[in-house]
Parts: C-alpha cells; structure tokens; sequence
C-alpha cells in the first residue's frame, strides 16, 4: 500500500488505517525489537515494546513527512527497543543462592507482586482496547502518556469538551469491563 492510499485510508477510517499500516509492519519492528533485545528478553517483552512503538506512531502520525514513513517507523522501533533493552538490563541479576535463600529472597523480591501486576497491566490494556477507537487513544493518551485534553483533541480531531466526555464515559464502560473480571479501579 503507498503511503497516499494509507493515509487516505487513515482519514476515512483511523481504525482500518491504523490496521492496514500495523499488518504491513508488525513483522519489520518485531525483527528490529527481537534483534535487540532476544538475549535478555522474552517474546512477551517483546510484543510489549511492538505495543509501545505502534502507539508512538499512531499517536504521532500526522508527524510523519510524505516519503519518510517507513524511515519513521525503523528509527522509533529502534529506538523504543533500545529503551526496551536498558530497562531488561537494568534489573538486577539474581545471585546463585542456596535453596532456603533462594525462597527467602523471592519472598522479599515480591515477584508475586510483579506477577500479578504485569497480569493486571494485560488485563487492563486488553479491556482499553475493548473500548475502541477514538475511546482507546484518548484513555491512552490521558493515563499512559499523561497528556492534556487539547493534546489529545489535536490527535483525534475532537474538540477538548467531547475529549472530557468521551473520556467519562470509557471510564465508565473501563469500570464495567474489569468488573466483569472481578477488578474494580
């Protein structure tokens, strides 16, 4: 697909265009990821970083110079990677420990916690993705990337009271959805 037919695409349909670019790439930042990060990370750390790095060109789309798309998608993907493989690098290696230290230092690590966090965070990226689009960016945008209402208005093309309200009300459907998983915010 040229770049003219995906942003065509994009301004008919956010959502069929933000599909079609991410089915033509996923594979091109996979391998950039998992070429950085394959000898300390997992496939989940690395479909975790694909994540961020489509909705840093998502969010940012209207950024990109005609012609330089896929120029854009290689430097974020690579960059995001390399963000991606300091912080699996920056966890401290486990020491070889006995047997009775080694279940007392997972106590104190609270690698249950981290368990169950990283579970919680899937649960709630899966459930925002459930709320759909413009709803799914602007949940985003607000409480992942902690932008303002008129930022977020300038990436959905809404003005910032539609923003607020369409922030209200996927909060309130976010609610329902994790109640449903017996989660309450």
């Amino acid at each position: 697909m040229t770049e003219r037919e995906l942003r065509s695409l994009i301004d008919g349909s956010k959502k069929d265009g933000f599909r079609s670019l991410f089915q033509q790439y996923h594979g091109y930042v996979y391998a950039i990821v998992w070429n950085h990060i394959s000898s300390i990370g997992t496939h989940e750390d690395a479909d975790e970083c694909v994540g961020d790095i489509f909705t840093d060109i998502f969010l940012h789309f209207d950024r990109i110079e005609e012609g330089r798309r896929q120029s854009y998608v290689r430097t974020v993907a690579k960059r995001k990677a390399i963000d991606c493989f300091r912080r699996l690098t920056a966890k401290p290696p486990a020491a070889s420990l006995d047997e009775e230290g080694a279940e007392q230092a997972t106590l104190d690590s609270g690698v249950e916690q981290d368990y169950d966090r990283a579970a919680l965070r899937h649960i709630l990226l899966d459930k925002i993705k459930l709320l759909g689009e413009p709803d799914t960016t602007i949940v985003m945008m607000k409480y992942y990337y902690d932008c303002k209402s008129d930022e977020i208005a300038k990436v959905v093309h809404i003005n910032q009271a539609a923003v607020r309200q369409r922030l209200h009300r996927a909060m309130k459907r976010l609610q329902e959805l994790l109640s449903d998983e017996d989660i309450s915010l």
